[in-house]
């Protein structure tokens, strides 16, 4: 074990580990004092005596080894004779009795429990034999599995009784939770002497015959080094499963010994509880900490409960890199607790931490080490570092506050822009009812809408089969079965009416909204009442509440309106929707005297001002003058009044654990005060709607130092657990965004859905989309188009579609326009200057970068600098090759996908938009430069290229204009016709490689009887594969019924119609198991009345299926 002594620190060598972890551990010979174990005289009597009671049961047993030596072991055993052998087979058959049969007696004397029963007869061979026979007959016990059937009718293979070696999954998966007697073994072979411990260990040699038996002689004898080593090298030969490692820390207690198993990091199984976290920290102290950080650093995330206690366990280690990973992480939930834990512990060491982690720490980190320093009482311990340490501490705390304080604060700061407002104006009116008014008003076409079936629900089943219902529910409509709410919304009419006054206005959590719209929709009036109370107590049904003109529907929208990170949306569409009736039942509560209502009401009406003013107006004006003014005062407030009482900054919120605030002129840095003044205005943003007083404030402060005091803000947030009152601290990383904000919020959203915190990666997602900058707005693209999660790339493309609508552009154009540049130019190419040499940049037809040198040499990449290059320029130079190589890695892909698409999709674009975003762009040129285009005209289509300068030329390479007017699109063979061959021959001539199959595409066509039946038998029979059908969902294709009784894998066509692929025996996206052989057995195509589809559309459907076929 190894406690850091080679840096020791005086007074802060030895774990700090909680006292109560003591009853968890294990002894080991020669550390310690061993916990003595209790004689007791009368165990082996009370032994005997729960054979006794269970003398009935055991004559089963006794039948099946009638007449075989396994009769004599097991009575020997039970009359605790001296085979130790014998002993364990009688306990572990009495384990069984336990389990199985007759337990009256063993739960009054043990409580049921395994290791109880394994104490009493440990202390009984003990009393009776000693305690190297008891060390024995443990082994014995741990080391062997007892199989017993006792006839045909109760196995297949008829009667048995066996008891031999555990297999080495079986010990640790199921035996290692009996700790009783293990511990009190361990204590006994502790407490030894040497002459007993040597006979026992010859003993437990004896039996090391099996891998179970070397597993558990190391667990008994962990001080024997070969014994654990040999024990290490079984248990990592049988370690197919993550689970079992539990059992590691009562073996193993160095590095070496984890290496040989191959445990890098600990598995989050049930077994990984406190005890194992004790064990663990007492055999092998500071060795423990890699495997700690790898669990926290891996993939596989640890339980809450865990990480809790991995965090609580590294502040308890004497290791001056524990404490530095926990100074690395602070962010980290539970982190930044821990490290404040360890600082009291081991205030010299964490400082010696702080000295070597805070020269690369970021600023807003290095702000929040050097306020934890200073807030934990540190400074006083630094003449117990060494020089070297003691001044990279001492630079820290004087950097991170090497500005004077100001002593005179702007008037915004003085006079923060909320103080003018004091109390919010008397509003109230007394005396004032909403309208009595309960009616349901449906959208044109909304009632028909929402009676539809819902794809997926048990009800679309059984639509052909309506006897499925009694099936399901045999002793009728039961309003307690799961699926009783589709019943109602879909079964037959008689039925249905009849069972709806069963109906309570409950649902099953298996239900979702579709159903409750379909009740809503089916029974009208009749129903209403019940869905209304439903939808108000179930968040995830209120977008029933649309129809409804109810005074509780107007409070559920407001309360919508009102909460910050509420379904606004859904709110704000009941307000719009109904914002004569909106008006008239809120502004009642918005003047009355409930707090709460008032509240939510207010922002009710401010929505209302703003969208739908003359209709509020006439609204308040019905309910009188004072009505309407006091109205009026809500809605026209000025908007630096906040409307509410502002709250101080959160303690969490220190100002000395953050960057410093400078003002302009960046001369002085705000004090505390004036910086939780700051924080106050920041917590009065609203998600969309920002506190314009905190821009006042910010006005006054230096753009750079609050970009990097905003990051540090919502560090310091996420490092006390994310507390979700205090949203705000995510929300305004949109006020001071840089690019590296951008970066920095972009890895988490990716990371945290894998951490349970999908809430937390939608707003990030949101948040994004304000910051609006290109850099922001290609994130969210990025993770739209590559996240790992499912839910998170769908919110980012629903994020991507608001984007392009806020800025009135198509989502193509959107993508054109978040290209990016990677630093190149427009208008000369890239050169890296090696001073003596030089090379220039290019890139092939995949836009991989590679470089020329001066005698036209092509090199894959840029040699490393070389000792006769300029230093100062060849490194830099070799560096700026390596990012760009890595930055247009994936952009790459992503930009050869988009043309692909645009060709297949006959996307077009207009000329300005053509020569701004792919020809003048220096990342799209490169591919531009490779394809054939079209340009429109009167008469149709006409083909072009652009040559090395850019310009258009035809295919007689004779330069023109576009024209002005023209459309711009990336020609298809289709469209080329014979032009195809003339194309290709300039290409050849130009040595010019594609980006993708385009002059060389094949091209295909429906046959006229493939049109007419409507279907294309060409492809029947053909081999392919469950993965790549599935993987077309990928491309644009779906998954579901494409028209009346056509149900598989089919793409749609813009013009209507679709193409459709059956297989047998069929795939299943999403339940995991697709993986086999797949035959075509059906293609079949739709086509819109007018049959007109774009040949281009058919051709790539069709080939996809031609690519498919030959996919086996």
């Amino acid at each position: 074990m190894n406690l850091n002594r080679s840096s020791s620190v005086p007074g802060e060598d030895a774990p700090a580990l909680p006292q109560d972890w003591a009853e968890h551990l294990l002894d080991r010979r020669g550390r310690g004092t061993p916990r003595p174990v209790p004689a007791e005289p009368d165990a082996p009597q009370r032994l005997l005596d729960l054979f006794t009671a269970h003398s009935e049961a055991l004559e089963a047993p006794f039948e099946v080894v009638k007449g075989t030596p396994v009769e004599q072991t097991l009575r020997s055993g039970i009359a605790q004779e001296t085979d130790p052998h014998a002993a364990a087979l009688a306990v572990a058959l009495l384990d069984r009795l336990a389990h199985k049969g007759t337990p009256h007696y063993l739960r009054s004397v043990t409580g049921g429990r395994q290791e109880e029963i394994h104490r009493i007869a440990m202390r009984a061979w003990t009393a009776r034999h000693g305690a190297v026979f008891a060390v024995e007959a443990v082994a014995e016990l741990f080391a062997n599995s007892l199989v017993w059937h006792r006839s045909r009718e109760h196995h297949p293979t008829g009667s048995r009784f066996d008891f031999s070696p555990h297999s080495v999954y079986s010990i640790t998966r199921h035996r290692f939770h009996a700790f009783t007697a293990l511990a009190e073994t361990r204590s006994l072979l502790a407490a030894m002497s040497d002459e007993d411990y040597e006979r026992a260990r010859n003993a437990l040699a004896a039996r090391r015959t099996s891998d179970a038996h070397v597993l558990v002689a190391a667990m008994l004898m962990p001080k024997q080094d070969d014994w654990v080593r040999d024990a290490c090298t079984v248990f990592a030969s049988h370690r197919r499963y993550t689970h079992g490692a539990n059992i590691v820390w009562a073996i193993a207690s160095t590095a070496e010994h984890l290496d040989l198993i191959g445990i890098k990091a600990l598995d989050d199984e049930p077994w990984l509880d406190e005890p194992s976290f004790a064990r663990l920290a007492h055999t092998l102290g500071t060795d423990a900490l890699p495997l700690l950080t790898a669990t926290l650093d891996g993939d596989a995330k640890p339980s809450a409960d865990n990480r809790e206690r991995i965090y609580d366990l590294i502040a308890r280690l004497p290791s001056d890199d524990g404490i530095a990973y926990l100074t690395e992480h602070t962010v980290r939930p539970q982190a930044l607790a821990a490290l404040r834990e360890a600082a009291g512990r081991f205030p010299v060491r964490t400082l010696r931490a702080v000295a070597a982690t805070a020269p690369t720490a970021p600023p807003h980190a290095r702000a929040r080490i050097a306020g934890l320093v200073i807030e934990l009482g540190l400074k006083h311990r630094l003449p117990d570092l060494d020089a070297e340490r003691r001044a990279v501490v001492e630079e820290l705390l004087a950097s991170t506050r090497r500005h004077p304080v100001a002593e005179t604060l702007p008037d915004a700061f003085a006079t923060p822009p909320w103080a003018p407002f004091g109390k919010a104006a008397k509003t109230a009116v007394a005396g004032l009812a909403a309208p009595d008014v309960n009616e349901l008003r449906w959208a044109p076409g909304e009632r028909e809408e929402w009676r539809k079936i819902v794809p997926g629900s048990w009800a679309s089943y059984f639509i052909n089969d309506p006897a499925r219902w009694g099936r399901m529910m045999p002793n009728g409509p039961d309003p307690k079965h799961y699926y009783f709410g589709q019943y109602l919304a879909w079964s037959s009419n008689e039925e249905a009416r009849a069972a709806l006054a069963l109906w309570e206005g409950g649902l099953s959590e298996l239900e979702n909204v579709g159903t409750l719209r379909a009740i809503l929709a089916r029974f009208g009036d009749e129903a209403a009442s019940r869905v209304l109370e439903l939808a108000k107590k179930r968040p995830s049904m209120r977008s029933v509440l649309l129809p409804f003109v109810h005074v509780e529907a107007a409070r559920v929208a407001a309360d919508l309106v009102a909460r910050p990170r509420g379904d606004r949306a859904l709110g704000r569409a009941w307000l719009d929707r109904h914002a004569a009736d909106a008006a008239a039942l809120l502004i009642p509560d918005a003047l009355g005297k409930d707090a709460k209502r008032r509240l939510s009401a207010a922002e009710a009406l401010r929505h209302l001002a703003a969208a739908h003013r003359p209709v509020l107006d006439e609204q308040a004006a019905a309910y009188g003058p004072e009505a309407a003014a006091a109205v009026a005062a809500i809605v026209d407030a000025d908007p630096l009044d906040p409307q509410r009482r502002v709250s101080k900054a959160p303690a969490w919120a220190d100002p000395g654990m953050l960057p410093p605030l400078l003002l302009r002129g960046r001369g002085a840095a705000l004090p505390a005060d004036a910086v939780r003044t700051f924080i106050a205005a920041l917590a009065l943003d609203d998600p969309d709607r920002l506190y314009p007083g905190a821009d006042l404030l910010a006005a006054e402060c230096d753009p750079v130092s609050l970009t990097a005091f905003s990051w540090g803000l919502f560090e310091l947030w996420l490092s006390v657990g994310s507390p979700s009152k205090d949203g705000w601290a995510m929300d305004q990383l949109r006020r001071f965004a840089d690019d590296r904000t951008v970066r920095g919020l972009t890895a988490l959203i990716r990371e945290w859905p894998g951490q349970s915190q999908n809430r937390k990666a939608v707003r990030g997602l949101e948040i994004l989309g304000h910051i609006g900058s290109e850099a922001a707005l290609r994130s969210v693209q990025s993770i739209a188009s590559n996240a790992k999660f499912k839910a998170l790339k769908k919110t980012a493309a629903a994020q991507i579609e608001v984007i392009a609508e806020r800025l009135e552009l198509t989502l193509d154009q959107l993508a054109d326009r978040l290209v990016p540049d990677f630093g190149l130019s427009s208008d000369a190419p890239l050169v890296l200057d090696y001073g003596p040499r030089a090379f220039t940049v290019k890139f092939d037809e995949a836009l991989k970068p590679y470089v020329v040198d001066a005698k036209g040499k092509r090199r894959a990449s840029a040699p490393k600098p070389a000792v006769s290059d300029d230093p100062d320029l060849a490194q830099p130079a070799y560096e700026r090759f390596a990012l760009l190589r890595k930055e247009i890695k994936s952009a790459a892909t992503e930009q050869v996908k988009r043309l692909e698409d645009a060709m297949v999709q006959c996307r077009s674009w207009t000329v300005a938009e053509f020569r701004r975003y792919l020809v003048e762009h220096p990342v799209t040129w490169q591919l531009t430069g490779r394809l054939v285009w079209e340009y429109s005209t009167e008469d149709g289509w006409r083909s072009f290229r652009l040559a090395e300068d850019r310009t258009p030329a035809d295919v007689e390479d004779e330069p023109f204009d576009l024209p002005e007017d023209a459309q711009v699109r990336i020609a298809h063979p289709l469209s080329l016709g014979k032009g195809v061959e003339a194309w290709a021959e300039v290409f050849a001539d130009y040595e010019i490689l594609q980006p993708f199959e385009q002059l060389v595409r094949p091209v295909f066509e429906l046959t006229a009887e493939e049109r007419e039946s409507g279907r294309v038998a060409r492809f029947e029979g053909a081999k392919t594969g469950a993965g790549p059908i599935i993987g077309l969902l990928k491309r644009g294709w779906h998954f579901g019924e494409a028209a009346q009784g056509a149900y598989g894998v089919f793409c749609r066509f813009p013009e209507g119609g679709y193409l459709l692929i059956n297989s047998d025996p069929g795939v299943h996206p999403g339940y995991g198991y697709d993986d086999g052989e797949q035959t075509i057995t059906k293609i079949s195509v739709g086509l819109p009345e007018t049959g007109e589809v774009d040949p281009v559309r058919i051709s790539e459907a069709l080939r996809t299926v031609t690519r498919l076929s030959r996919s086996n």
